[in-house]
């Protein structure tokens, strides 16, 4: 069965709870890998579940619900100590980020449709955040070619002091099969907005003419 998208972000406590969970496991690399390891193989076993069995947000948000029930007796004999609870929760958190990134997917699929229809050559396949409230809240955009998926990513973050603005512009790739993007080549990070904006003007007349 074919996975589909969430129709909206999680509830905040739900966020909260996932987030949690993968933060009380993960120092279980340190402390005890043995244990950690025979962890994080029960839960991508229940995460291969959660992929047939939660195909949008409110069948996962239906089996988060049940807690450390999720995880079958069967599963939770090598890992004594460890929160059957804590487990779901981490599986279900991997599976939330497959579901965005299938909705990422599909947005960008349909964005370039919408721009071969109006016979464009470039098309906005994805933006979030906003140049005006950078960096603050993070930005990024990306603008691929129609006909290959050759694409250019532009994003704004804070630079390591936290007052200034970082601008990268990278090379990628969307796949025009699936929607799924990879990331290629780092052209350059800047300050300067308008040597970022020259290099994205270079990026297009270079790397794809």
């Amino acid at each position: 069965m074919p996975s589909a998208a969430p129709d909206d972000s999680a509830p905040r406590d739900v966020l909260r709870a996932w987030d949690a969970a993968e933060a009380k496991l993960f120092p279980l690399v340190m402390a005890r890998p043995d244990l950690y390891q025979q962890a994080l193989s029960v839960i991508e076993r229940l995460l291969g579940r959660l992929r047939e069995e939660c195909t949008d947000l409110a069948s996962l948000l239906a089996a988060h619900s049940r807690g450390g029930d999720l995880v079958a007796d069967d599963l939770t004999d090598s890992i004594a100590g460890i929160d059957p609870a804590l487990v779901a929760a981490a599986a279900c958190a991997m599976r939330y980020r497959q579901l965005l990134g299938s909705l990422a997917a599909g947005e960008r699929m349909a964005a370039l449709a919408r721009a071969k229809a109006d016979g464009l050559a470039w098309a906005v396949v994805a933006e979030t955040g906003s140049p005006d409230r950078a960096p603050y809240i993070p930005y990024q955009r990306i603008e691929a070619e129609v006909a290959t998926g050759r694409a250019v990513i532009v994003s704004i973050e804070p630079d390591e002091t936290l007052s200034r603005s970082v601008h990268r512009v990278e090379l990628g790739q969307v796949e025009l099969a699936t929607g799924a993007l990879r990331i290629t080549e780092l052209l350059g990070s800047f300050h300067d907005p308008d040597e970022a904006a020259a290099s994205l003007r270079r990026a297009k007349h270079e790397h794809f003419h």
